[in-house]
């Protein structure tokens, strides 16, 4: 069909400060002209005046979205990348440990352990996981060329460096260093800026002051009012102090007896969902192929029987391809699951980021994990003397500073948390998460998520795809 007017243009502006596209793209609403023609009006004085204005003054907020950064921040702990990695409107790379070994030498050391006795324990800690670390390397890759190294695996994308690195990175404790780039518009940094200048750890607050500073040599306007929130600031102590319950984070040290028993199964706990989501989300299916009223919709859905629920949810969701998105109104239902698992596995897990998660202190409380494949190798039993002995550090520094002593924490060790997520981004966790390719730990939690949906909303949990199960892999190993 032909156009009337003005071609269809779609171009890039690449080269300009990125609070002048900010003030490009916002003067579009009222201004007839081009992007580009309202980009040559405008200096970075000018956009920085209209900020002033519009965005801090009156509280256009949304103005900021379009001055977007790239920040690349280096030699950061893996403690404190969880915390930046906890904001949502944001895109992140970092460092992985399957596809590299990790130096020995790159890790941080808060300045409560620097020095003294408490500054022995945290060194020795630290210096004895990655001595295991790097003593059980070269037996792990022996195993993994061996197991994983035939054309089969290759062609399914499995990396026997990669299940190396896998198998035993849960010696690798908390404070290892990693790098992670960051691409994030200026709305969103200064909220995640505010809430880093107000967290407990020490490695954090510093980090906030270093990337506002960074940040605001390209937009110097749009970064105001990123001090530390007196709101944020304590929030946990005070609503736990309210309930008259201690902080677990400030009971870490006192907990006694033996951790739970090794194992490499998750705890996946379905703990909230709506009985009558398979027909809420039929109903907004409905209401959108029909054209008719929700409520009339929904009063029937109400009178169809779970068979043919069932089917017309099939039928909603047949033919989708594995690079495909399913339509929105799977975002009709939604399950809390309490979850817990290794750190390593939370570290990916935390990734999907449009769920939303709530967090517990990171401890040795809870046990720890070895995967299959160490086992496999002979590497158990050392892993767990190494892990064993790490715990018993951690306790000790514990009782000198429960925030920053989770540092120490391997991550092997388990991490109990809350993840929320609608259907459709549960066919994206699974779907993404019981991949062949990635880490045993976490598909085993996809699994397990995808067992609890089907347990409750068979007609939808059916529909989740899988890559394999977990009986299937057992197999594969051996």
């Amino acid at each position: 069909m032909a156009r009337r007017g003005d071609a269809l243009r779609v171009y890039t502006l690449d080269d300009l400060a990125p609070e002048v596209v900010a003030v490009t793209f916002a003067k579009t609403s009222r201004v007839p002209d081009s992007f580009d023609d309202i980009a040559r009006e405008l200096s970075e004085t000018d956009s920085s005046r209209f900020h002033e204005k519009w965005v801090i003054g009156y509280g256009h907020s949304s103005v900021a979205e379009h001055a977007v950064l790239s920040i690349a921040i280096e030699n950061v702990s893996i403690l404190a990348a969880k915390v930046v990695e906890d904001n949502r409107l944001s895109s992140f790379t970092e460092k992985s440990t399957r596809y590299q070994v990790m130096d020995p030498e790159h890790y941080y050391t808060p300045p409560c352990f620097a020095d003294g006795e408490a500054a022995r324990v945290y060194e020795g800690t630290i210096a004895a996981l990655y001595s295991a670390y790097g003593d059980l390397m070269p037996e792990a890759r022996r195993f993994c060329d061996e197991a994983y190294g035939s054309p089969e695996w290759k062609e399914r994308g499995v990396s026997p460096a990669g299940k190396a690195c896998d198998a035993i990175r849960g010696l690798l404790p908390a404070a290892a260093t990693t790098n992670l780039g960051w691409t994030v518009n200026a709305r969103e940094l200064r909220h995640a800026a505010v809430k880093m200048a107000s967290h407990p750890l020490a490695e954090v607050r510093e980090l906030a002051r270093v990337v506002v500073e960074a940040a605001r040599r390209k937009v110097p306007t749009l970064l105001k009012y990123t001090d530390a929130s007196a709101y944020l600031k304590g929030w946990e102590g005070r609503l736990a102090g309210a309930s008259g319950t201690a902080p677990s984070s400030r009971r870490a040290g006192a907990a006694t007896g033996a951790p739970p028993h090794s194992t490499s199964e998750p705890g996946v706990r379905l703990v909230s969902y709506d009985p009558d989501g398979e027909r809420a989300v039929l109903a907004a299916m409905l209401f959108r192929a029909t054209g008719r009223a929700y409520d009339e919709i929904a009063a029937d859905v109400q009178e169809y029987d779970t068979n043919r629920v069932g089917v017309l949810l099939n039928d909603a969701l047949s033919g989708i391809g594995g690079h495909e998105a399913p339509v929105r109104e799977l975002e009709s239902t939604a399950y809390t699951f309490e979850i817990v698992c290794d750190f390593g596995a939370y570290r990916d897990i935390q990734r999907h980021r449009m769920a939303t998660q709530t967090e517990q202190p990171l401890s040795c409380d809870l046990g720890h994990v070895i995967p299959t494949d160490a086992c496999e190798a002979g590497l158990a039993g050392r892993m767990a003397d190494a892990l064993d002995r790490a715990r018993k550090s951690w306790r000790a520094l514990a009782d000198i500073d429960p925030i920053h002593a989770q540092y120490s924490v391997p991550l092997a060790f388990r991490k109990r948390f809350l993840i929320r997520m609608n259907l459709r981004e549960a066919f994206h966790f699974v779907g993404l998460r019981s991949r062949v390719q990635g880490h045993e730990s976490y598909r085993r939690v996809a699994w397990a998520v995808r067992d609890e949906i089907e347990r409750v909303h068979p007609s939808l949990g059916s529909l989740i795809p899988a890559e394999c199960d977990a009986a299937r892999v057992e197999a594969e190993v051996r």
